[in-house]
């Protein structure tokens, strides 16, 4: 049967769509040669599944540094669904550096989006950051107040250490750099550049520090 040929991006993504759902290899060859053309045409959609076909290697040889691209690439403009496939990549350390906090960030702006499965996984990952973070506290003094570009890694004072494991206080990415923040009177975030409870100053250092 000779196949039917499209010059619309959209009619070539739903047909991949429907070729996909039939699974056979022919079938997935196609889609991909489709999905493909689309993409040619800045179709996001196509990339979105044109990603997720390179990650799992079916119609296409598995290639994860295009995986990693076309899904990002459709998360930049976020898609939900991208967005979840992106916090599985670097949750599992697919094509990038093994990362829960991007993890946790993606499947955390997923679950708002309602994508099933995504609220579990964030809970999973938080769960497991929040382990982490009291272990990592607890076996260094507590001295100085110091933060990394990944979390809070050394606390100044006991009110401290249990507001931050409390997580009222916690670093995250602003437009001036990685900074520590709290919550004001009214719930929102501010940022602080010392400790509200003893007044040390907040020090930056590197996440390898050895204690």
């Amino acid at each position: 049967m000779e196949e039917r040929e499209y010059s619309d991006p959209d009619d070539m993504y739903n047909e991949a769509i429907l070729l996909l759902n039939d699974g056979g290899d022919a079938d997935l060859k196609r889609a991909a040669e489709l999905l493909t053309k689309a993409c040619e045409e800045e179709h996001l959609p196509s990339k979105r599944v044109m990603g997720f076909l390179y990650l799992d290697g079916k119609g296409v040889e598995r290639d994860l540094k295009k995986a990693y691209d076309m899904i990002s690439e459709a998360a930049g403009v976020l898609d939900p669904v991208a967005m979840y496939a992106l916090g599985g990549m670097y949750e599992r350390g697919l094509a990038v550096e093994q990362n829960d906090r991007e993890a946790l960030f993606y499947y955390a702006f997923a679950a708002e989006m309602g994508i099933p499965g995504a609220e579990d996984d964030a809970d999973r990952i938080y769960t497991r950051l929040s382990e982490l973070r009291s272990r990592r506290l607890r076996s260094r003094p507590i001295l100085n107040l110091e933060i990394s570009d990944q979390d809070v890694e050394a606390v100044c004072c006991k009110k401290m250490y249990d507001a931050v494991l409390d997580d009222h206080f916690r670093v995250v990415e602003t437009y001036k750099g990685t900074e520590l923040v709290g919550d004001d009177e009214n719930g929102l975030e501010t940022i602080c550049t010392e400790c509200p409870f003893c007044g040390k100053s907040v020090k930056r250092v590197s996440k390898n520090k050895i204690y």
